[in-house]
């Protein structure tokens, strides 16, 4: 498996001003792609991070965009139907069979756009890259990494890690007995008593299995 990561900016973004107007933090990931003519319209669904105030305005601003041809938000998950000019060869460079696109793509508040793509041969990678470097609307491109990894760089693999078991098992109970609602239905005593550990030995499981989960949660 060859793996790709980069960063950009493109003039013609229709997301990366507003998410730098108003210092946001955007993940998303295509859903569907089709060209029409010389535009292409995609499908994506978007999660916003930042103030609530500085959201409502980016949607606000977003909604207004005659490129946004269709917008609907469910709590803090964004759904868009966009159309962006774009040329053929740019669009099969990107969009093909052969790119896997294994975790969602990211615009920073400093107006790059990041992607993490995987192939099982170099060579559609390698022409995406060419596409990158060569389009006109592409102000800079940045290759972060490229090289031949292992399974263990796809996001949907992060999301299950391979916990050791006595980890696995007290993250588990501490979620079913309701140790992470508000508020608490037990306690870490409880949880040590039921898993016959000490206190102490629970707790150092339970927060090396929440060390090894918070930053797949949190990733940027």
């Amino acid at each position: 498996m060859w793996y790709l990561k980069f960063k950009l900016r493109h003039d013609d973004c229709i997301f990366a001003p507003l998410v730098t107007k108003y210092n946001l933090a955007i993940e998303f990931f295509p859903l569907k792609q089709n060209m029409k003519g010389n535009y292409l319209c995609t499908s994506a669904i978007h999660i916003a991070k930042g103030e609530e105030k500085s959201i409502k305005r980016y949607l606000k601003d977003l909604k207004k965009s005659p490129r946004v041809m269709e917008m609907e938000v469910s709590k803090d998950i964004i759904f868009t139907l966009t159309k962006e000019f774009t040329d053929k060869e740019s669009y099969e460079a990107i969009y093909n069979d052969k790119i896997l696109y294994i975790t969602p793509g990211y615009n920073t508040p400093d107006g790059y756009e990041g992607w993490e793509v995987a192939s099982w041969s170099r060579k559609p990678l390698e022409n995406l890259i060419k596409a990158m470097e060569k389009a006109k609307n592409v102000t800079h491109f940045e290759i972060l990494r490229f090289e031949e990894s292992g399974l263990d760089e796809v996001y949907i693999l992060q999301l299950f890690p391979n916990l050791p078991k006595k980890q696995r098992e007290a993250i588990e109970l501490a979620y079913k007995l309701g140790y992470y609602k508000y508020p608490k239905k037990t306690n870490l005593d409880k949880l040590a008593e039921i898993s016959r550990v000490s206190k102490q030995t629970f707790q150092e499981n339970l927060k090396k299995a929440e060390s090894r989960l918070m930053p797949l949660l949190l990733r940027k």
